[in-house]
C-alpha cells in the first residue's frame, strides 16, 4: 500500500531548536536535508533525523533567520536568531496593507490555478485527553492535494487504538478529526463554516480590523498581518496572522485561531444493562478553543503546505476534553492508491478494514515523539489495543 522507508544512515540525530535569545522552543520548525529527507520539530521543538554525519540540515522557522549545519556538529540545542521588528526603525515607510493583501490574494490563486493537480503524502499524528488520560491516538499516512490548502484527502495506511477512561461514563472521539487540517484558508469559498470570513477574499474589510508587525534582516522583509475579527462576527471566523513575504507576495505561515465554531463528536457508551453493547449518539460541542498554526514551502517549486498543527480544547460534561494533531507533507514518495474518505463517514473503519501491520510503524516514525506521546505508543502497544477500541 505503502512503502516508506527510512534512510540508509551512519546515524540518528537528536535535537531541541529554540529561540537563541530567550531558550524557548521553537514548534513545528523545519528540518530539512533533500526532497526525501527531511521531518519537522514536534510540540516541544525536538526532532530526530536519520542522516550521515556529513549531510547538511537546512533548519528554518518564520520569522528567524534559517541555519545551515552540518550533522555532525550538532548539539543537544540549536538556536535561531528572531528576526528583528523594523517598526522600531523611523525609517522603514508604512505598509499599504490594502495593496498588499490585494497582491497576495491574486499570488495565492495563481498558485492553486497553476498547481492545483499536484499531490503529495502527509504524515499525521492524532492524539486525545479526557480529564488528562489520553484516550486515543492515531498515525496514518494520508494523501492529498497540497497547493494553497489542502484538499482531497485520501487514506493509505494508517492505525489507530483508544481505551475508554475510568474517570469517564462515556467518551468521545473525533472520527475524522484530520479534515480539520484541510482548512479552506484564504480564499476557498465552500468553507463549512462559513463562506465568507476568511482573510484573503474581496470583502476581509467586512469583518476585520487590521494590524501589522514588520520583520526582517539584509536578506528581505516579512509582513505580519493581523486579522482581528470585529465584535459584530458571530460566526466562525478565522483569527490569524499571515506572514507574508514582501517581494513575493507569497504566505509564509498562518497561525491563531478559529473563533466561534461548534463540532460534532460521535459518543459511544457502555449500555449498563448489557456491558457489552456499545450505544452511539451524536452529540454537539461549543469549543472553547480552537488553535491551529500552517506552516508552508516552497521546497519543491511551489507554494504549498509544509505543516498544520490544531489543538482543540473544550469542556463535556465538565471534564476538559483536548485533541491535538500534527499533519506534515513528506514529498513526492510512496503510493498513489490512496482510499478516499468520505466526510460522514469514519476514518477509523477505514483503517480498521486494512489491519495492522507493526514493523511498518516501527520503522516510519517521522516526527519525533513527545515524552507523553511516547508513553502512550508504549502501552497501547504493550497492551496489543491498536485496531480497537
Amino acid at each position: 500500500m505503502l512503502t516508506v522507508s527510512p534512510m540508509a544512515a551512519s546515524q540518528q540525530f537528536e535535537a531541541t531548536v529554540v529561540d537563541i535569545q530567550t531558550n524557548e522552543p521553537l514548534p513545528f520548525a523545519s528540518i530539512f536535508i533533500n526532497k526525501v529527507s527531511s521531518t519537522i520539530t514536534n510540540a516541544e521543538g525536538t526532532f530526530s533525523i536519520k542522516c550521515d554525519s556529513t549531510d547538511v540540515l537546512r533548519i528554518s522557522y518564520v520569522g528567524y533567520k534559517p541555519l545551515t549545519i552540518q550533522a555532525s556538529k550538532i548539539s543537544s540545542h540549536i538556536g535561531l536568531q528572531p528576526l528583528e521588528n523594523l517598526l522600531n526603525e523611523v525609517t522603514v515607510l508604512p505598509i499599504d496593507l490594502k495593496k498588499l493583501i490585494r497582491k497576495t490574494t491574486r499570488e495565492t490563486r495563481r498558485q492553486l490555478q497553476k498547481y492545483e493537480k499536484r499531490k503529495s503524502n502527509f504524515f499525521y499524528r492524532q492524539i486525545s485527553f479526557a480529564d488528562s488520560t489520553c484516550f486515543e491516538l492515531m498515525e496514518a499516512f494520508l494523501q492529498a492535494r497540497p497547493a494553497v490548502y489542502l484538499r482531497d484527502l485520501s487514506l493509505l495506511k494508517g492505525r489507530f487504538a483508544g481505551i475508554q477512561p475510568d474517570s469517564l461514563h462515556q467518551y468521545s472521539f473525533w472520527t475524522n478529526f484530520f479534515t480539520v487540517s484541510e482548512l479552506p484558508m484564504l480564499t476557498r469559498s465552500d468553507y463549512q463554516y462559513n463562506t465568507d470570513a476568511k482573510p484573503l477574499t474581496r470583502n476581509y474589510k467586512d469583518f476585520y480590523d487590521l494590524d501589522y508587525d514588520l520583520l526582517g534582516d539584509s536578506t528581505g522583509r516579512l509582513v505580519a498581518v493581523h486579522f482581528i475579527p470585529k465584535e459584530t462576527v458571530k460566526t466562525p471566523v478565522l483569527a490569524v496572522t499571515l506572514y507574508i513575504d514582501e517581494k513575493t507576495f507569497r504566505l509564509r505561515k498562518m497561525e491563531g485561531e478559529i473563533r466561534n465554531v461548534v463540532v460534532y463528536h460521535r459518543d459511544f457508551w457502555i449500555d449498563k444493562e448489557d456491558p457489552k453493547k456499545e450505544i452511539k449518539k451524536v452529540l454537539s460541542f461549543k469549543t472553547a478553543s480552537f488553535n491551529l498554526t500552517v506552516n508552508m514551502t516552497e521546497e519543491r517549486g511551489f507554494l504549498e503546505v509544509q505543516s498544520v498543527y490544531v489543538d482543540e480544547h473544550y469542556d463535556r460534561f465538565d471534564k476538559p476534553m483536548v485533541t491535538r494533531s500534527i499533519l506534515f507533507n513528506v514529498g513526492d514518495y510512496g503510493s498513489d492508491m490512496g482510499s478516499p474518505i468520505e466526510s460522514d463517514e469514519d476514518l477509523h473503519d477505514y483503517i480498521r478494514e486494512q489491519g495492522y501491520d507493526p514493523q511498518f510503524w516501527r520503522d516510519n516514525e517521522i516526527i519525533l515523539r513527545t515524552p507523553i506521546e511516547q508513553k502512550v505508543m508504549e502501552l497501547f502497544e504493550h497492551q496489543n489495543l491498536f485496531g480497537v477500541f
